[in-house]
């Protein structure tokens, strides 16, 4: 599946998908949006202020990465989150 691809399947609304593919590009040949990992796909995101991935995706690996609940508000502050995330995620 080409980033296109993806983005399309997201959304039809055109600045979105070009804010999405702006985002892709700089991860290069790491397409961790498409990982069949959620807790990666997660770690990966909660870099990005760009939804890449659906947000209940997002929510519920994000349970899973961190190993607790997580209330939606949270998701205000992206920075404690990936923070949280990178004592729980080690990169292989």
């Amino acid at each position: 599946m080409t980033n296109e691809q993806y983005c399309t399947a997201m959304t039809s609304d055109k600045k979105a998908i070009d804010n999405m593919l702006r985002v892709m590009d700089k991860y290069g040949d790491n397409k961790w949006w498409l990982a069949d990992d959620v807790r990666r796909m997660c770690y990966f995101q909660l870099h990005e202020d760009s939804l890449l991935i659906e947000f209940e995706v997002l929510h519920k690996g994000t349970e899973l990465l961190l190993g607790r609940e997580v209330q939606t508000i949270e998701f205000r502050n992206l920075r404690s989150l990936f923070e949280e995330a990178k004592a729980k995620y080690k990169l292989e």
